[in-house]
């Protein structure tokens, strides 16, 4: 094995920006290696060194040689910004690249359906040309780069291209956000340790690798090696890291219940071979985030629809007669009716007559941040009063959700960040919540909830900057189910900052001579 010795005056590299201390310590000790993780938290600069990490295999190799090809999965969107927006700015001078980005749309097989005739065969041709495009990286004498959306990649079509793309090329394999493999039974994770058997070079990024669970290490760090973490089989690392007791449902079926886990240095200890961990703190000029929080009261319509769902399934929401259905989730409803409306056992939306304690609030905050704002909402209704009420309060807003399609969402997220007259983007944490640039922001407002700690974790880094201004992170907090929800997210990211932030940055550093 290569050794990198950490001193600066080793390193000859025609790096297109000057690396931070903690890319140049990576890229010293670590940059021809067979496989790393970067769990460094977001915004800086996980992009930048991979892509200096592709160029230095791509002109002068590593361990196991030199690679011609960089194949990407990232979050839909993301995965572009990859090669449209990052890789023009950090591929090192006079290395020639050429890229390849998958969209559904244009190279997928049902791109065409729903189309006019002439629209169709428009469609086609573009997708004639992507499959072409492809063809031509077996002749190619560049560095061949191609991005997946990682929600795509189960896809037969999507199989079948990058299957071609490591077949024709050595290849640095790279998962943005690897924590969106921490499920070793989807399919997703599946093909993806599949894929890396034929990769000679791996690498996993995130900044939130076990918000979710503990247990999510084990899969993500099968991608980099296969028992890297010293257990050949999920269920062994299960048991050993994990605790369980038996309990049973109310039909008497008996199934075990986590209650815990356990061992959780020792795991540290073995990410800590693959691993490498910055946090914020690590990192000069990254700005602070500013959590604070707003309390919002109920109306009393709210109040009352919301005694109701207390006690029964059938409400009373103005002069209707709602039914939520007998298994509704309880916790939904009431963060629904926290937010101005309801949705019935039907799926049709009831807003709560009176007034909108929350949008109000909304309006009072956006108006007295100096700069851009970033609202994030967890259901579409909210989406929805929240835009409504800020185009009547006359600011000038864009989205970034599901319903956007996915050729707008890149124009609608340049046109935040460079039209002064644009006050807010307004957005699904799924959709938008990871690896975007919004630092044009001064403000982020979490209007509406969501159990998901490692995206609520990413979406808050949206609008910081290395250099840049400090940023106000705003919760709304209604009694009962806000509480609730902001809790449990606390709980989880304590445990996962203990295994996989600080915690394994210390170890670490105690590693060092």
């Amino acid at each position: 094995m290569t050794d990198y010795p950490y001193a600066a005056d080793f390193i000859v590299a025609p790096f297109r920006e000057p690396p931070y201390d903690h890319q140049i310590e990576e890229f010293e000790r670590h940059v021809g290696k067979e496989a790393r993780a970067l769990l460094w938290t977001m915004r800086t600069g996980k992009s930048k060194m991979t892509i200096d990490t592709a160029c230095q295999l791509f002109v002068n190799g590593g361990d196991v040689g030199k690679i011609d090809g960089v194949l990407v999965f990232a979050p839909n969107g993301v995965h572009a910004n990859w090669l449209e927006r990052e890789l023009p700015r950090h591929c090192w001078p006079g290395i020639e690249c050429e890229t390849i980005v998958w969209r559904s749309r244009v190279a997928g097989s049902k791109g065409g359906n729903r189309l006019s005739k002439a629209a169709a065969a428009e469609w086609a041709a573009e997708q004639a040309a992507w499959w072409d495009k492809l063809k031509t990286i077996r002749r190619s004498k560049k560095l061949f780069w191609m991005s997946v959306n990682t929600e795509s990649m189960t896809r037969e079509d999507v199989r079948r291209a990058v299957a071609r793309f490591l077949k024709w090329r050595w290849c640095l394999i790279v998962f943005d956000e690897s924590d969106d493999f921490g499920a070793p039974g989807s399919k997703r994770t599946k093909m993806a340790r599949a894929l890396v058997r034929r990769a000679i070079y791996k690498r996993d990024l995130t900044g939130t690798a076990l918000e979710g669970s503990p247990l999510a290490a084990w899969s993500q760090f099968e991608l980099l090696k296969e028992g890297a973490l010293g257990f050949g089989k999920f269920s062994d690392f299960d048991s050993y890291f994990a605790s369980y007791e038996t309990r049973q449902t109310r039909g008497g079926r008996q199934y075990p219940a986590l209650t815990g886990f356990k061992n959780l240095e020792e795991l540290r200890e073995r990410m800590a071979a693959y691993s490498s961990v910055v946090t914020r703190e690590m990192v000069k000029g990254m700005p602070a985030l500013v959590p604070t929080k707003l309390r919002i009261e109920l109306s009393e319509e709210q109040r009352a629809v919301y005694a109701e769902t207390m006690k029964t399934y059938l409400v009373n929401v103005g002069e209707e007669r709602v039914s939520l259905g007998e298994r509704m989730m309880r916790l939904t409803k009431l963060q629904q009716i926290c937010s101005g409306f309801v949705i019935d056992e039907h799926k049709r939306t009831h807003v709560i007559p009176g007034r909108n304690p929350r949008l109000e609030a909304l309006s009072r905050e956006v108006y007295l941040c100096p700069g851009k704002v970033i609202i994030w909402c967890q259901f579409q209704k909210d989406i929805d009063l929240v835009e409504a009420q800020l185009l009547q309060d006359g600011h000038k807003v864009v989205g970034y959700h599901g319903r956007v399609p996915d050729d707008v969402k890149p124009l609608n997220l340049e046109t935040f960040r460079k039209e002064k007259g644009v006050k807010a983007i307004i957005g699904h944490i799924q959709s938008g919540g990871r690896g975007l640039d919004m630092s044009v922001a001064h403000k982020i407002i979490n209007y509406s909830h969501t159990f998901k700690a490692r995206l609520r974790a990413q979406a808050e880094e949206r609008a910081t900057a290395i250099g840049g201004h400090n940023i106000e992170v705003q919760d709304f907090e209604a009694p009962g189910p806000d509480e609730y929800i902001l809790s449990k997210i606390l709980e989880r990211i304590d445990i996962a900052e203990a295994i996989a932030g600080t915690g394994l940055r210390d170890f670490l550093k105690s590693l060092e001579l």
